[in-house]
């Protein structure tokens, strides 16, 4: 929701609905909603209060399952914490969609820690949860968790597996940007296993989508996966055209392009002119 509407937008809307005393007749459903959008123009006091009345306001134990979930995760909850509230979510009636967020959250922070045996099994019991209810957007994030298990095991077989699922769900979806993401995914797989033709076959798909979606993060992954294909076979020229495509997207859209952009743009120039 924050990311469509500009920061001037967005702070008319939070104004409307919680200025002048009015955040006390909101329910915690909309309390809950509108935190992207107060996030998005960075009223961190105003975010605070909106979680505490969430909480305070919250009819029945699902309500406050998921005030107390955003207060875990904008608070630095503990990965004890989240897990207890995981477990809870699973006790109780219509808990399904709160456990199955809970549990995906949980496998990130394992993550984080590197933690990734425990983490596999958290995705897999919130992806069990939302094939239970046929939440597909869902099954295609935790699929791409799943995934990052997998590499982070080096088990390319399995996360190619794992990344093909979520590209043939984002298909049935017609979510472009998903199976813009997913085709990248399948395309880093399949390099790392030496099946450089279809990686770049599905980079460069997945580019494409980028490009009529005017993506730029999206642009920038397909682009570098060309970029590192092409530099493998000495192709430098190519590796500098994929990525100064890349440079005027950021340009054009009036975004600033990464460091790491620019600087392989600097050494793929030095390579090149090493070569010539």
């Amino acid at each position: 929701m924050a990311e469509e509407v500009s920061p001037e937008k967005a702070k008319e809307i939070v104004e409307m609905l919680t200025g002048g005393g009015s955040i006390e007749s909101i329910n915690t459903s909309l309390a809950l909603g509108i935190l992207p959008l107060v996030e998005s123009i960075d009223d961190m006091d105003l975010l605070h209060r909106l979680v505490e009345h969430a909480q305070q306001v919250a009819e029945d134990d699902i309500e406050k399952g998921w005030a107390r979930f955003e207060q875990l995760k904008r608070y630095a909850g503990s990965i004890d914490d989240v897990a207890e509230l995981a477990f809870h979510a699973e006790s109780l009636e219509k808990g399904t969609a709160l456990a199955a967020a809970v549990l995906h959250h949980h496998a990130l922070m394992l993550l984080s820690i590197e933690e990734i045996d425990s983490a596999q099994t958290s995705i897999r019991r919130s992806l069990t949860l939302r094939e239970s209810v046929e939440d597909k957007e869902g099954i295609v994030y935790g699929l791409a968790v799943l995934s990052r298990c997998s590499r982070l095991n080096q088990d390319w077989d399995s996360a190619i597996i794992h990344d093909t699922r979520r590209l043939e769900l984002a298909i049935t979806m017609q979510n472009d940007v998903l199976r813009m993401e997913a085709l990248a995914d399948v395309a880093h797989a399949q390099a790392s296993i030496g099946e450089l033709a279809t990686a770049s076959e599905m980079y460069q798909e997945s580019l494409d989508f980028a490009k009529r979606l005017e993506h730029p993060a999206g642009h920038l992954v397909a682009s570098w996966g060309l970029a590192d294909l092409a530099e493998i076979e000495t192709r430098y020229d190519d590796a500098l055209l994929a990525l100064s495509d890349t440079m005027h997207l950021f340009m054009q859209l009036g975004i600033p392009a990464p460091d790491l952009l620019k600087k392989r743009l600097h050494d793929l120039t030095a390579l090149g002119e090493g070569v010539n």
